[in-house]
């Protein structure tokens, strides 16, 4: 499939930042370019050109009438790619962002020089299918309560054991006051994506992150990925499911490697 251009609008909102091989980051369900990557943006324009979005329905993104479509978010990163002057580069999927990333290896191989997937997933598994479930009912709950499941959904032991109690409840309800408006469409996203079949197609590079004390999305699913995936190349963060914000440096030093090779 060609890269779409012509008189389309690419309905997503991004960053550009750095200079040097170019790659493109996607974020998953309720994140956004403010809230998904910690220090990792920073750090990887040191040495690359980088390109954020924000999803449909989170930052300064519009959310569509209608649900969301996989093959219709990776139409727009290519054409958002396209309208900032890309022609090949690194795409970087965290979480649900992984299935995209997949996908636009798929429909847009020859603009994809490689894959890096943080923490990401194929399909949902029946214990990742009960989180996002839980959350989408968490939704209309109290906001220190909703807040609290995400926290111990996403952040590591190690992250969790430098907050106090205080310091946790903040923290929880500024979390479920920063979710965007398109969460429940990001979440009924992720329920249906499916792109196992898609793995053998892949015909890129590819870097799989698992982070090993994730709870949301557990190392198992980066296995699947990097099972179905030939030739790719496999690694563990100490880190729970925030692992670009937790691990920065070292994502930022496997992504490098990645796109120098």
């Amino acid at each position: 499939m060609s890269t779409p251009s012509g008189e389309r609008h690419a309905d997503l909102h991004y960053t550009d930042q750095g200079s040097g091989p170019p790659v493109v980051l996607v974020h998953g369900v309720a994140g956004g370019i403010d809230t998904s990557w910690g220090s990792l943006l920073e750090q990887l324009a040191e040495h690359h050109r980088v390109i954020a979005v924000d999803n449909p329905g989170s930052g300064n993104s519009p959310l569509p009438d209608g649900p969301l479509q996989l093959d219709a978010l990776t139409d727009n990163i290519a054409l958002m790619a396209e309208h900032a002057g890309l022609e090949r580069y690194t795409v970087v999927g965290y979480s649900m962002g992984s299935t995209i990333a997949v996908r636009h290896a798929i429909r847009y191989p020859h603009r994809t020089a490689a894959l890096a997937l943080i923490a990401g997933f194929a399909c949902p598994d029946p214990r990742l299918r009960l989180a996002l479930r839980t959350w989408r009912d968490l939704l209309d709950a109290d906001a220190g309560l909703l807040g609290r499941y995400l926290l111990q959904q996403s952040c590591g032991p190690a992250t969790l054991a430098q907050l106090d109690h205080a310091e946790i409840d903040h923290l929880a309800a500024r979390t479920a006051a920063r979710l965007p408006p398109g969460t429940r469409q990001h979440i009924d996203l992720a329920l249906s994506v499916d792109v196992r079949d898609d793995l053998p197609h892949v015909d890129a590079p590819a870097l799989i992150i698992a982070a090993a004390e994730d709870l949301l999305v557990t190392p198992s699913h980066s296995d699947v990925l990097a099972q179905g995936i030939k030739d790719s190349r496999l690694i563990q963060v100490l880190a729970g499911h925030d692992a670009p914000a937790e691990q920065s440096t070292a994502i930022t030093a496997h992504i490098h490697a990645l796109t120098h090779r």
